[in-house]
């Protein structure tokens, strides 16, 4: 079946190109916001090919393609009615249908959602810089590649620019979310980072504007702040609409939107943004510090069963925020012991399966796994097919965690897990007991999938 066929019936098995409110993608899912949910036909997307699985999660139907969603997504922008290819386009840009739908959700399927939304088209680059600044750390630790040369600081430069100025990215598509000018969005963030901003806003020092006294921040590497500013300008925006004549929008819009907004967000959204920031991030480093074996023990037991819902777009701006501010983060290192857990677990069923499909799907899935630490063909084609898998792929997860928790171990980039993402990983000062987890992780789930099966297998010959 080819991708033109899949695409085609995808669209159909939703409910139609009429059904689709929107469609984003990331690392191996497409994510569908529809009119009606009701309307999809879950088991017949399941039995289509190249579909891994079905979930519903964050108020949106999520089809798992894999490795292969990005070439999947363009060929269903392409198929839709007035669909373009662009990354995080809306389908149906009637907003309210949309809305319609999005009054059934509950609040914090709305929240997911625009989390996701924003935060899922800048993955794939978030792990590329993780790549690039572990890479020329390793370098510059073997002495290769001096911190204070050009080319270091023009990889750096790379490496640092998505972080630093995350602000502006973000606004771009906070305001696409929003229903906003993305355009207008991105220029108000990035008139946060314009040096002469930048030079005044010390976090902490009392600046004024206008003679009105306010205390400055400073925005780079921050999420909540720009998150919630753009959220206000969003409603700014349609007031402007609404008020003003059409033949005035062209200038006034965009000009009163910078006018107001930047201002405002310095004064006020800023503030109250980097306050809303700072209370989550002493709750999280609250049940880090409490007690930090417990704490890595859970994310590395279960962190993996959060990205298999989509819950981890809640997690995702804690751990990067804690790691901007602090250089190090515990938790990217020990929930990713799911997924070597999981490629454990395929690598056991390669051993162990007399089935040449089975043997087939696991050896992809722990391919994908291994080169880049894509977990969904693995889940959704191996664990889901045999419920024991999940008593290995837990028990894999926790030892790894408890050994990143006991020995404290840390990374200092963020990346996903897999080869690809090596050098992140390998530039942590403890690289060692980082990789010792590793280890521990494939060869518990790995044996205890061997154990299990064999269990299995003596239990069906004693009922025969």
């Amino acid at each position: 079946m080819s991708n033109k066929e899949t695409a085609t019936s995808i669209i159909q098995l939703v409910g139609g190109s009429q059904n689709i409110s929107s469609l984003v993608h990331c690392a191996t899912r497409l994510r569908f916001e529809l009119h009606d949910s009701s309307k999809a036909d879950r088991e017949a997307l399941k039995a289509l090919p190249k579909v891994l699985g079905v979930m519903d999660a964050q108020g949106q139907t999520m089809v798992i393609i894999g490795p292969m969603v990005n070439e999947m997504h363009a060929e269903i922008m392409q198929q839709l009615e007035g669909g373009t290819v662009v990354e995080g386009a809306s389908v149906n840009s009637d907003s309210s249908a949309a809305d319609t739908k999005g009054s059934k959700k509950s609040w914090f399927d709305k929240l997911l959602a625009t989390i996701s939304a924003i935060f899922t088209p800048y993955i794939p680059i978030l792990a590329t810089s993780g790549i690039i600044k572990g890479l020329i750390d390793i370098l510059a630790q073997s002495g290769i590649l001096p911190a204070t040369s050009n080319t270091y600081l023009i990889l750096a430069g790379a490496g640092n620019a998505l972080i630093y100025f995350f602000p502006i990215l973000l606004a771009f598509t906070a305001a696409q979310k929003f229903g906003a000018n993305p355009y207008i969005g991105a220029a108000i963030g990035a008139a946060l980072m314009e040096p002469n901003i930048t030079g005044i806003t010390t976090t902490g020092n009392v600046i004024d504007f206008l003679g009105i006294p306010f205390t400055a921040m400073n925005f780079s590497s921050t999420v909540i702040p720009i998150i919630l500013a753009i959220w206000a300008y969003s409603h700014l925006d349609k007031l402007l609409r609404r008020v003003l004549p059409k033949m005035l929008q062209f200038i006034f819009v965009p000009l009163l939107s910078m006018l107001i907004m930047v201002p405002l967000t310095l004064m006020v959204f800023g503030p109250v943004g980097g306050l809303l920031a700072n209370l989550v991030a002493d709750g999280y480093e609250f049940f880090l510090n409490s007690n930090v074996i417990v704490f890595n023990a859970i994310f590395g037991a279960l962190f993996v069963y959060v990205i298999m819902l989509g819950i981890h777009w809640v997690v995702l701006p804690l751990q990067l925020s804690y790691l901007a501010e602090h250089g190090m983060e515990y938790s990217l290192g020990s929930g990713g012991m799911g997924n070597y857990a999981l490629l454990g677990v395929c690598l056991a069923v390669m051993v162990i399966s007399k089935s040449k499909e089975e043997k087939t799907i696991a050896s992809s899935s722990a391919f994908v796994n291994f080169l880049s630490g894509v977990t969904e063909p693995g889940l959704y084609g191996v664990v889901m097919k045999n419920k024991k898998y999940f008593i290995s792929l837990t028990l894999g997860g926790l030892v790894g965690g408890i050994i990143c928790g006991v020995t404290k171990s840390y990374i200092t980039n963020f990346a996903f897990t897999g080869l690809f993402g090596l050098p992140a990983f390998l530039s942590s000062p403890t690289a060692t007991t980082y990789f010792i987890a590793v280890g521990a992780t494939l060869a518990v789930s790995f044996f205890t999938t061997i154990l299990l099966s064999k269990q299995n297998i003596q239990f069906k010959k004693q009922k025969s």
